[in-house]
């Protein structure tokens, strides 16, 4: 089968981007990528341009964010073309803020939105999105797309455990079939996590390691022990982590770790976090959506004891591991999802 693997960023587009981005760890497409790759694949990962010829793939998987994001919509007009042109498509949904894109999407169905946005242009005079500029690019396959995503047209790929309702997600991108996909068991592999953690005392203290600033959450929460924080440039305390192997480590020095709510919690969106939890014996802060999608009463970790601080991260620990994929488990969904996709 020849796939073509494109979409909006670098990652999504080139082979070798995570080797230049600046926390040092494989990417969700690599995993995907490389895994079909193994069991015989043609993948072609590149950037599509306005008149390729696709008619070669027999099914593309095309990644898609929100407009006006500097991280995501470089290459969007490029990817909505792939997504016309191609014979069979799967969107994959990379990018947790799936609201964002959503009603970046639905905000374009207003023709004279679409119009200024396809005009925007960097202060260098250079267009903000890639491909405006092509000979052949044609705006009425633009609006088709964007129509299409908006009425859920297309099947979708998301990272995601098994355990959790994906119907949160199915709401949001509109897809009528989603498909899901655990990178734990290549995560721990590429980024070198152990599956056994050193035995350390951990810290009486809440860790929040993210790129995000998550300060606005974590003061809703109110807690009372102190929060120290990693990875994220705009807060002046935030201490630098340069490897996903260095985040596992400082999880697993600390008694609880953070976990953010995500507008579609409960649903087992992919989060490493849960991970680094359940292999280090730290207690997940997390929502009551997740606690309760996981079988789990939900608990302050400030309120318990030291037996009890022990006793739920382990039944913490063996929900989340129960849900763990293998390499095996992984190559055989991804198959089975492309070959269906095909076949539809």
């Amino acid at each position: 089968m020849n796939i073509l693997y494109t979409g909006c960023t670098a990652k999504q587009t080139d082979d070798n981007a995570h080797k230049r981005a600046r926390v040092k760890r494989i990417d969700d497409s690599s995993i995907i990528c490389n895994s079909l790759r193994k069991q015989g694949f043609n993948v072609e990962r590149r950037k599509v341009r306005h008149g390729d010829d696709l008619s070669k793939y027999d099914l593309s998987i095309v990644g898609i964010g929100a407009f006006g994001s500097n991280n995501y919509s470089g290459d969007i007009l490029n990817a909505l073309y792939a997504i016309n042109k191609s014979k069979r498509v799967l969107i994959l949904h990379e990018d947790w803020k799936i609201h964002h894109t959503m009603n970046s999407f639905s905000k374009m169905l207003d023709d004279e939105i679409l119009q200024k946005t396809l005009s925007k242009r960097w202060s260098s005079g250079q267009s903000f999105y890639g491909g405006v500029d092509d000979e052949k690019f044609d705006k009425e396959v633009i609006r088709e797309e964007i129509k299409n995503i908006n009425n859920g047209k297309y099947d979708s790929l998301i990272p995601a455990f098994d355990w959790g309702d994906k119907t949160i997600v199915r709401n949001i991108v509109k897809s009528n079939k989603i498909y899901n996909i655990d990178h734990t068991p290549y995560v721990l592999e590429n980024w070198q996590i152990p599956e056994v953690a050193p035995i350390v005392k951990k810290h009486k203290k809440h860790m929040l390691a993210s790129l995000v600033d998550h300060r606005s959450w974590v003061r809703k929460q109110k807690l009372n022990w102190q929060v120290d924080y990693f990875g994220a440039k705009s807060i002046k305390e935030s201490q630098p982590l340069t490897s996903e192997l260095a985040v596992f480590n400082k999880c697993n020095e600390y008694i609880s770790i953070l976990c953010p709510e995500y507008p579609h919690s409960g649903s087992g969106w992919f989060r490493s976090r849960y991970i680094y939890s359940a292999i280090s014996k730290s207690i997940l802060f997390c929502s009551h959506n997740d606690s309760k999608a996981l079988g789990l009463e939900h608990k302050n970790v400030e309120q318990m004891d030291f037996i009890e601080i022990g006793k739920y991260a382990n039944t913490q620990s063996e929900a989340i591991m129960s849900y763990k994929w293998s390499k095996k488990d992984f190559d055989n969904k991804i198959t089975s999802i492309v070959e269906e996709c095909q076949n539809t």
